[in-house]
């Protein structure tokens, strides 16, 4: 599986839904091992060898963290915008006669706590990412308890009752631990991007090593890709103004890898229909799902970073960056929209294996 990305507090809102199948390392030399040498397997060195288990032991570790980041981020980020949809940064005024927030699934913090027990167990050992990811489960369980006291408060209409006084109390409270949570989130995800893009990047090399550059290795390319875009798109961190350069080198990898993989279908569709595909008889239809979905994905993107290109002076920071907070509407390419796409490209190629 596959994940997206955001920034510390939600700009562009991206749901983590999803985070695996850029780490999808294991697997991949065993899954050409077993082909055998005549159908094209590559023979490796005592050392590749040792650098693939080494990443299938990683992956491991690193997929409790998603696991916890894909059950919680979005959600916390979510509860945090419908909360300020009614209550003004400063605090109740007193006069609001609504208020609201989303609570998280009961047991998703325990259980997000206890994979990352598991993770520190597994190596390779790993100081600041294991720090990073038990700073994540406390701030999460603080705003986890904060968000499920305000929300009964705010369903009982308590508020009309004692004129805010204890919501009044709460805000500032709830304000802090979703600060508190946002850098939490913020240091997890730097601290799996140090792991998760070298290992896309070593899963890519051992597909060309063991199978060369066909169906498995354009999917796989194109997966990292869009995922270097949305990034981009919306960088996380305090310094979250877009930096326009690098989205536009990232949509043209993207375009490029999603262009040669159209390519390669082209000229070989019949290895999707050939019965020796893992994913036959569906592989082909599979194939042409994600070929769709990443193509909506690339004409919002492409509409965005036209936007982007196109902002006006008052956005312009004096890094030479882009305040989109500053740009006004992008009816084409609404940062919303490229994150939905996004995320409908990474659960249609979770649903849809065709390599």
């Amino acid at each position: 599986m596959e994940k997206s990305l955001k920034g510390a507090l939600g700009r562009m809102a991206v749901p983590l839904a999803i985070v695996v199948a850029v780490l999808g390392t294991s697997g991949c030399k065993k899954l050409f091992k077993r082909k055998g040498a005549d159908a094209g397997a590559a023979t490796t060195t005592a050392a590749q060898d040792a650098v693939d288990e080494a990443d299938e032991q990683l992956s491991k570790k690193l997929d409790e963290y998603i696991k916890c980041l894909n059950a919680l981020s979005s959600n916390v980020h979510s509860s945090r915008r419908r909360y300020l949809q009614y209550i003004p940064k400063a605090g109740p005024t007193g006069r609001e006669r609504f208020a609201d927030l989303y609570r998280l699934r009961p047991g998703a913090v325990a259980q997000c706590r206890a994979g990352i027990t598991r993770a520190a167990a597994i190596e390779p050992d790993d100081k600041a990412l294991e720090g990073a990811a038990q700073e994540y489960a406390n701030a999460s369980a603080a705003i986890d308890s904060l968000m499920n006291t305000a929300d009964r408060y705010y369903e009982s209409k308590e508020f009309l009752a004692d004129k805010w006084a204890r919501g009044k109390i709460m805000h500032p409270q709830l304000m802090s631990a979703f600060e508190r949570f946002g850098k939490a989130d913020s240091a997890l995800h730097t601290e799996l991007d140090k792991h998760t893009k070298p290992l896309a990047k070593r899963a890519l090399e051992r597909i060309d090593r063991f199978d060369g550059k066909k169906f498995r290795y354009w999917r796989k390319s194109t997966l990292i890709y869009a995922r270097e875009v949305i990034e981009s798109a919306d960088p996380i961190g305090d310094d979250d103004d877009i930096d326009v350069a690098l989205l536009s080198t990232n949509f043209t990898e993207f375009e490029t890898a999603l262009d040669a993989l159209e390519a390669y279908g082209s000229g070989n569709r019949a290895e999707l229909d050939a019965q020796g595909n893992p994913n036959w008889p569906v592989a082909a239809a599979h194939y042409d799902s994600f070929l769709g979905a990443a193509t909506q994905f690339r004409i919002k993107a492409k509409a965005y970073l036209a936007c982007l290109n196109g902002a006006p002076e008052k956005a312009k920071a004096p890094s030479g960056k882009i305040d989109p907070d500053l740009m006004g509407p992008c009816p084409a390419g609404r940062p919303h929209d490229v994150v939905d796409k996004y995320n409908n490209f990474i659960r249609t190629s979770n649903a849809n294996q065709f390599p």
